[in-house]
């Protein structure tokens, strides 16, 4: 079952989020793509990139930066 995509009115701190979901505090990490805006390139969510193996779903942090 294919996970739907969500654009969130506010951040969700604290839960869960996917990486193509977004809302409105999205702040792109330094190698993120431009043209591209999601979760996953978020300096707020946490999906444990820079750990040996990453999280499909991620948590969101906001207002706390995860990665720059």
């Amino acid at each position: 079952m294919a996970k739907e995509n969500h654009v969130y009115e506010i951040p969700k701190k604290d839960g869960s989020v996917w990486p193509n979901d977004c809302c409105p505090a999205y702040t792109p990490r330094e190698d993120s793509i431009e043209s591209i805006k999601g979760c996953w390139y978020c300096k707020y969510a946490d999906f444990h990139i820079k750990e040996e193996t990453v999280l499909e779903v991620g948590i969101c942090r906001w207002p706390n930066k995860v990665i720059d």
